[in-house]
Protein backbone atom coordinates (compact mmCIF):
# COMPACT_ATOMS: atom_id res chain seq x y z
CA UNK A 1 0.00 0.00 0.00
CA UNK A 2 2.72 2.50 0.49
CA UNK A 3 2.17 5.75 -0.57
CA UNK A 4 -0.94 4.85 -2.01
CA UNK A 5 -5.31 5.37 -0.59
CA UNK A 6 -7.09 1.99 -0.40
CA UNK A 7 -10.33 1.91 -2.41
CA UNK A 8 -11.78 1.70 1.38
CA UNK A 9 -10.17 4.45 3.16
CA UNK A 10 -11.07 6.79 0.01
CA UNK A 11 -14.53 5.78 -0.21
CA UNK A 12 -15.01 6.13 3.85
CA UNK A 13 -13.17 9.10 3.45
CA UNK A 14 -16.06 10.22 0.84
CA UNK A 15 -19.29 8.99 2.72
CA UNK A 16 -17.88 11.07 5.75
CA UNK A 17 -17.70 14.38 3.31
CA UNK A 18 -21.08 13.55 1.80
CA UNK A 19 -22.57 13.26 5.24
CA UNK A 20 -20.61 16.55 6.36
CA UNK A 21 -21.86 18.37 3.20
CA UNK A 22 -25.77 17.54 3.97
CA UNK A 23 -25.19 18.26 7.66
CA UNK A 24 -23.99 21.78 6.05
CA UNK A 25 -26.54 22.35 3.71
CA UNK A 26 -29.56 21.40 5.62
CA UNK A 27 -28.19 23.72 8.07
CA UNK A 28 -28.25 26.20 5.89
CA UNK A 29 -32.08 26.58 5.83
CA UNK A 30 -32.31 27.11 9.47
CA UNK A 31 -31.43 30.50 11.60
CA UNK A 32 -27.98 30.45 12.35
CA UNK A 33 -27.91 33.17 15.11
CA UNK A 34 -31.05 33.81 17.48
CA UNK A 35 -30.43 37.14 19.05
CA UNK A 36 -27.68 36.90 21.48
CA UNK A 37 -27.44 32.76 20.87
CA UNK A 38 -26.71 30.49 18.32
CA UNK A 39 -29.53 29.17 16.58
CA UNK A 40 -30.46 25.69 15.82
CA UNK A 41 -28.15 25.25 12.68
CA UNK A 42 -24.96 26.46 14.55
CA UNK A 43 -24.09 23.82 15.71
CA UNK A 44 -24.84 21.21 12.45
CA UNK A 45 -23.31 23.71 10.43
CA UNK A 46 -20.37 23.91 12.50
CA UNK A 47 -19.89 20.03 12.14
CA UNK A 48 -20.39 19.79 8.79
CA UNK A 49 -18.48 21.62 7.68
CA UNK A 50 -15.52 20.18 9.85
CA UNK A 51 -16.66 16.96 9.09
CA UNK A 52 -16.60 17.48 5.19
CA UNK A 53 -13.18 19.62 6.19
CA UNK A 54 -11.53 16.72 8.05
CA UNK A 55 -12.47 14.19 5.01
CA UNK A 56 -11.31 15.95 2.14
CA UNK A 57 -7.79 16.43 4.16
CA UNK A 58 -7.87 12.72 5.01
CA UNK A 59 -7.82 12.32 0.67
CA UNK A 60 -5.49 15.09 -0.23
CA UNK A 61 -2.78 15.03 2.29
CA UNK A 62 -1.77 11.40 1.69
CA UNK A 63 -1.71 12.51 -2.25
CA UNK A 64 0.45 15.95 -1.61
CA UNK A 65 2.93 14.16 0.91
CA UNK A 66 3.10 10.53 -0.72
CA UNK A 67 1.39 8.76 0.82
CA UNK A 68 1.94 6.61 4.51
CA UNK A 69 4.62 4.06 5.01
CA UNK A 70 4.76 0.56 4.53
CA UNK A 71 2.57 -1.17 7.24
CA UNK A 72 1.53 -4.90 8.08
CA UNK A 73 -2.44 -5.28 7.43
CA UNK A 74 -4.55 -3.93 10.52
CA UNK A 75 -6.44 -6.37 11.81
CA UNK A 76 -10.57 -5.96 11.45
CA UNK A 77 -11.14 -8.50 14.02
CA UNK A 78 -11.24 -5.62 16.88
CA UNK A 79 -13.19 -3.01 15.40
CA UNK A 80 -16.00 -5.41 14.23
CA UNK A 81 -16.50 -6.90 17.45
CA UNK A 82 -16.59 -3.60 19.17
CA UNK A 83 -19.47 -2.75 16.69
CA UNK A 84 -21.06 -5.59 17.02
CA UNK A 85 -21.45 -5.22 20.79
CA UNK A 86 -22.65 -1.32 20.21
CA UNK A 87 -25.15 -2.10 17.76
CA UNK A 88 -26.30 -4.96 20.21
CA UNK A 89 -26.58 -2.34 22.82
CA UNK A 90 -28.69 -0.42 20.58
CA UNK A 91 -31.60 -3.04 19.74
CA UNK A 92 -31.26 -4.63 23.39
CA UNK A 93 -31.88 -1.02 25.17
CA UNK A 94 -35.34 -1.15 24.47
CA UNK A 95 -36.26 -4.77 24.95
CA UNK A 96 -33.95 -5.78 28.07
CA UNK A 97 -33.76 -2.01 29.78
CA UNK A 98 -30.88 0.04 30.01
CA UNK A 99 -28.65 -1.26 32.96
CA UNK A 100 -29.11 -5.18 31.61
CA UNK A 101 -28.45 -4.01 27.24
CA UNK A 102 -25.30 -1.23 28.96
CA UNK A 103 -23.65 -4.32 31.35
CA UNK A 104 -24.04 -7.05 29.11
CA UNK A 105 -21.82 -5.09 26.36
CA UNK A 106 -19.65 -3.49 28.17
CA UNK A 107 -18.93 -7.46 29.76
CA UNK A 108 -18.18 -8.79 26.14
CA UNK A 109 -15.83 -5.51 25.83
CA UNK A 110 -14.26 -6.36 28.34
CA UNK A 111 -13.61 -10.02 28.85
CA UNK A 112 -13.79 -10.36 24.71
CA UNK A 113 -12.63 -7.79 23.33
CA UNK A 114 -9.73 -6.71 26.26
CA UNK A 115 -9.32 -10.02 27.18
CA UNK A 116 -9.49 -9.18 31.03
CA UNK A 117 -10.03 -11.46 33.41
CA UNK A 118 -14.03 -12.27 34.21
CA UNK A 119 -13.83 -11.15 37.44
CA UNK A 120 -12.62 -8.22 36.66
CA UNK A 121 -14.79 -7.80 33.67
CA UNK A 122 -17.48 -8.24 35.69
CA UNK A 123 -16.69 -5.93 38.73
CA UNK A 124 -15.94 -3.03 36.10
CA UNK A 125 -19.32 -3.87 33.67
CA UNK A 126 -21.51 -3.47 36.54
CA UNK A 127 -19.54 -0.48 38.42
CA UNK A 128 -20.07 1.38 34.59
CA UNK A 129 -23.50 0.05 34.29
CA UNK A 130 -24.49 1.21 37.71
CA UNK A 131 -22.95 4.45 37.55
CA UNK A 132 -24.32 5.20 34.56
CA UNK A 133 -27.85 4.95 36.06
CA UNK A 134 -27.11 7.04 38.73
CA UNK A 135 -26.34 9.92 36.48
CA UNK A 136 -28.90 9.66 34.18
CA UNK A 137 -31.62 8.42 36.07
CA UNK A 138 -31.43 9.66 39.30
CA UNK A 139 -29.01 12.83 39.17
CA UNK A 140 -30.40 14.10 35.36
CA UNK A 141 -33.77 12.63 35.83
CA UNK A 142 -33.70 10.84 32.03
CA UNK A 143 -36.33 8.57 31.50
CA UNK A 144 -34.01 4.90 30.77
CA UNK A 145 -35.83 2.16 29.46
CA UNK A 146 -36.20 -0.66 32.10
CA UNK A 147 -36.69 -3.77 30.54
CA UNK A 148 -38.86 -6.80 32.00
CA UNK A 149 -36.59 -6.79 35.34
CA UNK A 150 -37.74 -3.47 35.93
CA UNK A 151 -34.41 -2.13 36.31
Amino acid sequence: MGGRLSVGEILLACIFGATGLYWALTAAAMPLWDGFAPGSSFLPLVYGALLTLLSTAAIVVPMLTGGREQRAEEPVRKPLLVTGALLFAAVATEPLGFVASIFVMLLFLYAVVERLSPLVALVVSAATASILTVVFRIWLGVPLPLGPWGF
